[in-house]
Formats: C-alpha cells, sequence, structure tokens
C-alpha cells in the first residue's frame, strides 16, 4: 500500500456527466437527503466524482470526510485521486499498518478495519461526509456496523454510495424504499450513454454453448455455491472449448480470463501456456509483492492473458485488455457487471480534451482499442427428464450475458456484433416487436431479420421530417425526394406529385400523369415553405384528390384488403414481405413503389426501342 504522505498534484477538470452528477448530489444534500447513492458504469470516472465532491466538502463546507472501501487497491487509488484533487489538504490513511494522523481533513479507511465490532480505530474522527466506494456491498455486516457507527442513518452524517450496479442479489432494494440503506439514486449515468457519448468503447459479444450442466450445482446467497461450480465447470473440455474459441476471434488481444476458484484459474493459466500463450494466474493468496508484479507485468503486455479470482474485478484499472472471457458463470448482475467493466475503458489519451461525441466515438473506433470482445461461455442450467438429453439451449433466465447490460434479452446472441447497435436498433422497434425479442432465444440474425421488416415498413410511412410540414401522404423516394400518389380522374390515370433537390439545394414539383407530361415548377429553397407550395399546387392541379393524398385519411390504418393483397402479388411482392404490411395505408405505399419501378422499367424499354 502506498505511504500516508499522499504527494499532492493538480486539480482534476470533470467531464460534463460528472459535473451534473456533483451538482445532483450538492442538491440533494440541500434538500433534506441524508443518504444518496449515484450510479455510474465502470471506467466512467466514479473515484473522480467522489474526489471533486470530498473537495467541495472539505475545502469549501470546511468539513471533515471519510472515504471508505474493501480492497487495498481500491484504498490507494482513492487517496491518490483525492490528493490530486486537493492538494492543500492533509489526507490520511486507515487501515492495516497505516493510521491517519489526528489532523487528517481526509481519511481513505478499510471496511474491515472500521467495520469490526469493537474496534477503536478513528474514535477522534467525526465526519461531515462519508462515500461509500462499491456500494453495492453496503447491505454486508461490516458497511452495516460502519453505516452506524458514524451516524448515517441519524443524519449526523451525509452519506454517498457509488457504484456501478445497484442490483442485490437478495433483490432487496439498496435505495428508494423507507427500508433501503439508500434513500434515492440522485444521478444515474447508464453504460449505454457512456458508449454513446464516446467516454467508453463499445462492446460485441459472443456465446460460445458447452455440454456442462449446472442443474446440481447448489445456490449461496442468490449465486452458484463456489465449491459446487468450480468441481463442475473446472474440467479440460470446457476449458479447451474456450480457449479455442478465444484463439479463433480473440488471439491478437490482451484478455482477461474469470475463473471459478484458484485451482481453476491456475488450471486455464497453463492450458493457455500449452497452446504457445503468455499466461499467468492471479489470486488474493498471493503475496502482495507477487500479485504486484503480475499485474505489473500483465500492464506492460508482457503477459497477454491474465486468469483470475476475484482480483481482476473492483478497482482493476488496465485499459489495454480489450477481451473479457466468461468462464465463471454466474446469476449475478452486480459481479458480471464488474466483470465485463474491466474492458470498458478506451485507452489514454484518446477521449479526454475531446469536445464532442461523435468526435470521441471516432477517436475511439480508429485507436488501438476500438471496442472490447466479451466471451460468454455458456452453460445447460436444467437437465432433462431421466432417459432424455440435457436442454440444447441454456436457461435464459440463469445465463447472464452482455445483451443484458443495455436492456436486450439476458440470452441475447451478439454473435460478434455491437451490443450498443443492437441495443439502439431494439430500442427503435414498435413495442410489440420489441416485446417478441423477450418471448424467445434471439440473436443478432434474429434481429436484422427483424430490422428488415422495420425498415420496410419506415420506408412506407409518412418520413418524420415531413409529418412536422404538411398534412399529405408525401412518400420519400430518395435523398431529397418525395412522392405523392394523386389517384385517378376518369381517363387520367397514375396522377402522381414528385419534389426533387439539386446540387444547389433549390427544389421543384414535377406534377404529370398518364395523359399530361411532366410539369416543372421550382417552389424555394426553405423545407417547409417548399410543401406548403407543393400541397397547394397539388390541391390545385388535382381537386378530387384530397381523400387520396390525405395523410390522416382514416383508410390508412385500415387493414389491407384482399384485393389490394392480391394486386401486391402481381407485382411478385414474396409472402413475408406481405405478412409484414399491417395498414392499408403501408400496402398502398408499397404498391406504389412497385407501379414506380414498372414505369421506369417501361419507359427505359421504349427509350431503348426508339434507339
Amino acid at each position: 500500500m502506498m505511504s500516508p504522505e499522499v504527494v499532492p498534484g493538480s486539480p482534476i477538470r470533470l467531464r460534463d456527466y460528472q459535473q451534473s452528477a456533483m451538482a445532483s448530489v450538492l442538491a440533494a444534500r440541500d434538500r433534506g437527503l441524508t443518504r444518496a447513492m449515484v450510479v455510474m458504469p465502470t471506467g466512467a470516472g466514479k473515484t473522480t466524482l467522489f474526489a471533486a465532491i470530498v473537495h467541495e466538502f472539505a475545502s469549501v463546507g470546511r468539513e471533515k470526510c471519510l472515504v471508505v472501501a474493501h480492497r487495498l487497491e481500491l484504498i490507494e487509488q482513492a487517496a491518490r485521486r483525492i490528493a490530486e484533487q486537493s492538494p492543500g489538504l492533509k489526507i490520511g490513511i486507515e487501515g492495516g499498518q497505516f493510521t491517519a494522523p489526528e489532523d487528517s481533513d481526509i481519511v481513505v479507511a478499510g471496511v474491515q478495519t472500521l467495520g469490526r465490532k469493537g474496534t477503536k480505530r478513528l474514535e477522534w474522527f467525526h465526519p461531515g461526509l462519508m462515500i461509500l466506494d462499491e456500494a453495492h456491498h453496503a447491505p454486508a455486516d461490516t458497511w452495516q456496523n460502519v453505516l452506524k457507527r458514524f451516524g448515517s442513518y441519524d443524519g449526523v452524517c451525509f452519506t454517498l454510495g457509488v457504484t456501478a450496479t445497484d442490483h442485490r442479489m437478495d433483490n432487496k432494494p439498496l435505495h428508494g424504499d423507507s427500508l433501503a440503506i439508500f434513500e434515492d439514486v440522485v444521478y444515474r449515468y447508464t453504460l449505454r450513454q457512456a458508449i454513446s457519448d464516446g467516454w467508453l468503447v463499445d462492446l460485441r459479444g459472443y456465446r460460445v454453448a458447452t455440454g456442462v450442466d449446472l442443474s446440481t450445482v447448489r445456490k449461496t446467497y442468490g449465486d452458484y455455491n463456489t465449491s459446487d461450480l468450480a468441481k463442475a465447470v473446472n474440467i479440460e473440455s470446457r476449458n479447451q472449448t474456450a480457449i479455442r474459441y478465444w484463439e479463433q476471434v480473440a488471439h491478437d488481444r490482451q484478455t482477461i480470463v474469470f475463473c471459478v476458484d484458484i485451482q481453476h484459474a491456475r488450471d486455464v493459466a497453463a492450458m493457455f501456456r500449452a497452446a504457445g500463450v503468455r499466461a499467468e494466474s492471479v489470486d488474493g493468496t498471493l503475496k502482495f509483492e507477487d500479485r504486484a508484479g503480475i499485474i505489473r507485468r500483465f500492464r506492460k503486455g508482457t503477459t497477454q492473458v491474465l486468469t483470475n479470482v476475484d482480483v481482476a474485478t473492483e478497482g482493476f484499472d488496465i485499459p489495454s485488455a480489450s477481451c473479457v472471457l466468461m468462464l465463471r458463470p454466474t446469476q449475478s448482475w452486480a459481479l458480471y457487471t464488474q466483470m465485463v467493466g474491466r474492458g470498458l475503458r478506451t485507452l489514454a489519451g484518446i477521449t479526454d480534451g475531446v469536445a464532442t461525441p461523435k468526435l470521441r466515438r471516432h477517436n475511439v473506433a480508429t485507436s488501438g482499442k476500438p471496442d472490447c470482445l466479451v466471451i460468454d461461455i455458456v452453460d445447460l442450467s436444467k437437465a432433462g427428464a431421466p432417459g432424455e438429453e440435457p436442454q440444447e439451449k441454456p436457461n435464459a433466465k440463469e445465463q447472464i450475458g452482455v445483451g443484458g447490460l443495455l436492456g436486450l434479452p439476458a440470452d441475447f446472441d451478439l454473435q460478434g456484433e455491437s451490443v450498443y447497435e443492437a441495443a439502439k436498433n431494439v430500442e427503435e422497434m414498435e413495442p410489440y416487436r420489441r416485446s417478441e425479442l423477450f418471448r424467445r432465444p434471439t440473436s443478432w440474425e434474429d434481429l436484422s431479420e427483424a430490422l428488415e421488416e422495420i425498415d420496410l415498413i419506415k420506408e412506407l410511412s409518412i418520413p418524420e421530417e415531413v409529418l412536422h410540414v404538411s398534412r399529405l401522404a408525401w412518400m420519400k423516394i430518395g435523398e431529397d425526394k418525395y412522392y405523392l400518389a394523386c389517384g385517378s380522374s376518369g381517363l387520367e390515370k397514375e396522377r402522381f406529385a414528385r419534389i426533387e433537390c439539386d446540387e444547389l439545394g433549390r427544389y421543384s414539383l414535377i406534377l404529370g400523369s398518364s395523359m399530361i407530361p411532366e410539369i416543372v415548377t421550382p417552389i424555394g429553397e426553405d423545407f417547409a415553405s417548399v410543401f406548403d407550395e407543393a400541397d397547394r399546387m397539388v390541391r390545385l392541379t388535382f381537386p378530387d384528390c384530397r381523400n387520396i393524398v390525405q395523410a390522416d385519411a382514416h383508410w390508412r390504418e385500415r387493414a389491407p384488403s384482399e384485393k389490394l393483397i392480391a394486386k401486391l402479388r402481381e407485382f411478385e411482392v414474396d409472402e413475408k414481405t406481405l405478412a409484414s404490411i399491417i395498414t392499408m395505408g403501408q400496402a398502398h405505399a408499397l404498391l406504389n413503389q412497385k407501379k414506380m419501378g414498372h414505369v421506369r422499367m417501361r419507359r427505359l424499354a421504349q427509350r431503348a426501342a426508339q434507339i
């Protein structure tokens, strides 16, 4: 552990969302809350945030501050960051062999040190602010002893919990309930938002099925019993399956492997080495200097694969790691989130100081670490009846996967594609289509097929930009090109209006039918004015077309008629496409598309014949 004499540096500059989080915390205190929580994904800078909050309380409010963590690495990291943010304040460390000086303004302490019943350590310290790092551990007895000891439940000490996940294994709420530890989550920054803003790398996922059956593995405190689980999964065939798949998709990536127990981690590291991969194993039983050496070699890249047990989770910060191999099955979203979080950080110097999300995403995408691969090794969780084969598909409710971190089904198989893109596409689906994804096992391929249907429906719907400027049912047929079918009148068939834009941004309206040649009229450059004028001219030229061109005509929402479906079949529309057509308006739009294509081909043929 570092010395208590922390060398101060320069103050830290907060990112925009960290500033918002800090403002929310201070506002929560001002409105009378005494126990608040902030939830931000791993890699988003929770330590930087609470260092700034500590600075606000200690430097501005002149209040003593206590930061509590459960790992040596977290204590060390917090003390350094607070020293950078608050160079004029005295920082002490309380834990193990270190004792904080009694003139300390800020103390960073281990929960094991302060949470022991009857301990006299820090009896003299009376903080006005207490930070709980990795606050999802707060239900544990040692944490509760600390909360009670320093007056969190009595309103004596404003308490802030920071975590990447506010989910508990016993499903009791960490916040928002009268009996909960924290009164409210005052700020939440989601993983999806952090990826979208370009602060974290995107995730790509693979699910690799094995024949291992976990149905006989007992549950302890809501997760798999470690002893039972190790016996079930630490078998050569499963380990070899994982390594072979890793060699196919991630052989060039620095990788963190999560294992069940020490023997599992050592066995897997040995198998990687046997395959010619530079691999080491780390666990909490190693001496501090040995553990530090292994991690140092991994940080430098001398070691490519690091297998571990409960070491490379919270507080483990090595941005160059770009693959996470999940050999440890879990039913804990909190644990799974922490494990995946080890691969989320961008490379140093890629995003800070970059003004816009778009540019940050570009920098990440073109960097040496554009994304992180997550390889989930998925086992059977329910055996078949006597004499039957076990289930071919794992039990979705028991098989946590990376898609679930962004709101996709827990068993969603990304097939190596982007979880961010998948989540964005799912969100754009209509609710009934989205719900179908959660009723059955789903993959990226299934999603792609669904999106093809959605794209078709979108193509057949009135464009969103037109809905705001016109009451007519214009259909987009290209870049800055719009089409309106205007029906028929007597001998005049195939009446239409078309809006087109030239290279200089000038719009023209083209009116025509089977009886009259196309009439081209310039109608301006302003988008809204263009449609006002086009709508007016359509009504003047085809005064009897109101019912066919109005966007809100009642017939558009009716189910397609059999006659209309038959007409679409004449144009060789396939049955899958027909099944996705829901309304008469969509069917008419598709028919108009087909007619336009037919007319274009007919005119091309006529011109070819004339030549």
